[in-house]
Parts: C-alpha cells; structure tokens; sequence
C-alpha cells in the first residue's frame, strides 16, 4: 500500500531508469547490428514515437486513476479475460526481468569479477532487490530519486571526459543505411527503451502528488533519449564503427578513454555505475508489477512471501539463461525485438481502445 504521494520527480526520475535499462548489452548491440554508424540517430528520431506511446498510456493511466493496471484490467474485461491478460503480461514481463538481470550479471562477472561464479554475483544483487521490494513502492521511488542524482553527476563526467576522445571521421559516411535497417533500428529502440515506459502504469494517479504524468513522462523520456543518443555518439567518435562493434560492451569500454583533471587509471569502474543503476531499478519495478499483479488475482496478501517467490524465479531463470548466453543473445539482436514490439503494441492498444470505448458507453 502507499502510505505517501510520490512526486512527479520521482515519478518521473523511475521513467528515467526504465527506459535506460537495456542500453547496457542489448539496446546498444542491437542498434550497431542493424545501422552501424548510423546507430546514433535511432535516439533522435524515435522522439516522436516516445511522444505518441505516452500520449497512449496516459491514457490509461488516466483511466480510474485510483486504481492500479491490474485493478483497471479487471474491471475493463471481467475476471476471467482479465487475469489471462494479467497472466500473459507478468509471464512477457518475468521474460523481460530475466533477461535484463542476465546481462547485468554478465557483465559484472565478465569485466570486474571473473572468477565469482555468476550464482554468487545473481545471489548478491537478488538480496538487494527482494530488500527494497519489501519496504514498497515509496523507498523504490525515494531510491531512484538518489540514484538519479549519482547518475546524472557520474554522466556530466562522462561525457565530458570523453569529449577531448572524439573524432568526428569516425561518424561517417552517414546515412549510409538502407530503409529496412533504419526500420529495425527503430523496432530494437522501441522494445528496449519505449516498451518498459508500459511499468508504470502499476501507479495509480492518484497516488502521485499533483500529477502532471503526460508532461512528467515526456520530459524524462527525452532526458533518457538525449543520454543514450549522447553515449552511443560518444562511443562511435570516439571508437568508430569497426573497433565498437568487436567489443560486447562497447559503453563501457569507451570509459576507459575519458579523462578527470589528467588521470585516467581505472576511473571506468566507479563511471560505469551509472549503467548499472538503470538495469537496478528496472528489475525491482519488473517484480513490484508481477508481485502486485499476483496479490489482484489471488487475493494472497503476504507480499513479501510473494516478492521472495519471483526473486527465486528471476534468480533460477537467469542461472539457467546463462548456460544458453550464445543462444540469448543472437535472440536479442533479432527476435526479442521483435516480440516485444508486437506484444506490447497489441496489449497496450487492445486496453486503450477498451478504455475509449467504456467512455464512450458512459458518455451515452
């Protein structure tokens, strides 16, 4: 339950962290896959369909606003159709969680502890997550409000440390790519960056102090847009196409050139946090949604025995995804796209045409 209004800022600061939380191995791979030097632009002009999918959801979060997602969907379709939905949209979403907190594992085992098993790393940060799940949707908020503030401090540093690394020839030629490319570049940016905005349709408006969520969403939307077109901009100047698409974290790698007042010496390891705070926040929204999903349909109101199941299903799923990583990542490059892409468009537009139609009804 929320014992507190969230703020716009923190309503805002979680949207933020959502739509960043692929970059790191996936969104950025999938980009360079498909437009190469072109990967850049992606960010820029997918502006616009940022813009018409909030336009989307506001609706529905605007829709019974003192209900949560799960609450509006059964009312919307009954109990039985209700909880299929429900059901098809925590088993996309428990999917999704796997595998984003697989590359967070991945890639804390493979660049800074590569002789901890990933079981150890997984177990750690599960600790972290299933804690802050306990204390709600308040300390998930006032914990994204503090990481934001690191985050955007250790980007300004970034980026900035980088720039003197940049070699605009390493951009072109651009536009180089072919229609079909832009097109799957534009697929891969809405399933990793657009898609995750749908999270937050679990708050209720209003549970948010003065609400101003349509403005509040496009707002951070475009901060995270303007972030991640800065940081694959600074890796392709500063790397160019070819060295780029040989590293599997490209992202971070490039923080290696950046430089603070001279020194240079392994500065990547405190920058990259901020990479690892959006895949953070990600996964705890992911299992706040199921686990609140689940007490709606159920009616079990012991959320942490809840909460402790599905960090026990998100452990156990990554643990066995990373046995198939070869596998999991050709999938993420050109199928998980995909599917994301066409579950979220149809879930999200099958619930705003049933809610413009209940108005519709009522209006008469």
């Amino acid at each position: 339950m929320i014992k507190r209004k969230l703020t716009n800022f923190e309503f805002a600061t979680l949207n933020y962290f959502v739509t960043r939380a692929f970059l790191v191995g996936m969104t950025f791979n999938a980009l360079i896959n498909v437009t190469k030097r072109d990967s850049w632009i992606i960010p820029l002009i997918s502006i616009p369909l940022d813009i018409l999918f909030i336009y989307i959801i506001n609706k529905i979060i605007d829709y019974e606003p003192d209900l949560n997602l799960p609450q509006k969907l059964l009312k919307l379709f009954g109990k039985k159709i209700g909880t299929i939905i429900i059901g098809l949209i925590c088993i996309f979403m428990l999917a999704m969680g796997i595998l984003n907190y697989l590359t967070l594992n991945n890639f804390i085992q493979s660049q800074f502890l590569t002789r901890t098993p990933l079981l150890a790393v997984a177990i750690v940060l599960i600790i972290t997550i299933f804690y802050i799940l306990n204390k709600g949707i308040n300390v998930i908020a006032r914990t994204s409000n503090i990481l934001f503030f690191i985050n955007a401090f250790l980007f300004v540093i970034s980026f900035t440390g980088l720039i003197s690394s940049f070699d605009i020839a390493n951009l072109k030629p651009i536009f180089m790519s072919s229609t079909n490319d832009y097109l799957a570049g534009i697929n891969s940016y809405y399933a990793f960056h657009i898609a995750p905005m749908f999270l937050l349709t679990m708050i209720p408006k209003n549970k948010v102090n003065n609400p101003k969520i349509k403005s509040t969403l496009i707002i951070s939307t475009i901060i995270s847009s303007i972030t991640m077109f800065c940081v694959i901009f600074a890796t392709l100047a500063t790397f160019g196409y070819e060295l780029t698409a040989l590293y599997e974290y490209p992202e971070f790698h490039v923080l290696k050139q950046a430089t603070i007042v001279g020194a240079t010496s392994r500065i990547e390891s405190i920058l990259v946090i901020q990479l690892i705070f959006d895949i953070f926040i990600y996964c705890t929204l992911i299992l706040y949604f199921i686990g609140n999903s689940i007490k709606e349909i159920t009616k079990f109101k012991k959320k942490n025995v809840i909460y402790f199941v599905l960090c026990i299903l998100l452990l156990v799923g990554t643990v066995y995804a990373a046995k198939y990583n070869i596998y999991v990542d050709n999938l993420t490059k050109k199928i998980i796209p995909i599917i994301s892409t066409i579950f979220t468009i149809v879930t999200t537009l099958i619930i705003y045409c049933k809610v413009k139609f209940n108005k519709l009804l009522k209006k008469k």
